[in-house]
């Protein structure tokens, strides 16, 4: 059997760069407490009653090494209730186990399917009216008698040379600038 913490965030780390005997203590005016288990997946089948799914609460190993509660024994945090949060790629939605209990939507990723679609659409209709801009700029461009193109040079061994350039023809001659954004 091994010893679990079930702990609330902010968790308490308030003595990470000095040893103290209560770092990661249990806390049990917020209702943090420990229990005995196999493993974690049987630590949070014990938790999953006692504490809210509305709240995160962190699952703890005990380290025999440091003699204290650890969030982690790998760069994944395990939650009693892990959060599913959901990314709209326009047709599809991908899931992912989430390690916190709130949207991201600098990663577009949220806790329901509505919420994605509708980050999804909004920033959609942003990006057509951008592509459709660029596009009449590109119309413009050209019918300027400039062209945007590109070259690239090499053999079976790799790669030489690589770029976009803009063209111009007049008269006899054709003018040529490289282009990078």
């Amino acid at each position: 059997m091994q010893r679990f913490a079930i702990k609330k965030l902010p968790l308490n780390v308030s003595s990470m760069s000095s040893i103290d005997a209560n770092h990661m203590s249990i806390r049990e005016e917020l209702g943090e407490f420990e229990v005995e288990a196999k493993s974690i997946e049987e630590a949070r089948e014990l938790a999953k009653n006692r504490v809210s799914s509305d709240e995160p609460n962190m699952i703890c190993v005990w380290s025999e090494k440091t003699n204290k509660f650890i969030t982690s024994t790998s760069k994944i945090r395990e939650f009693v209730h892990p959060t599913t949060l959901y990314k709209y790629d326009g047709k599809n939605f991908n899931v992912f186990v989430g390690k916190c209990h709130r949207d991201i939507p600098s990663s577009g990723k949220f806790m329901s399917k509505a919420d994605a679609r509708a980050d999804y659409l909004a920033h959609k209709t942003l990006a057509d009216e951008k592509i459709e801009a660029a596009l009449t700029h590109l119309k413009l461009i050209n019918d300027l008698g400039v062209s945007i193109d590109y070259h690239m040079d090499g053999d079976t061994n790799g790669i030489h040379e690589d770029y976009m350039y803009l063209e111009v023809r007049e008269g006899a001659y054709s003018f040529e600038v490289k282009y990078s954004s």
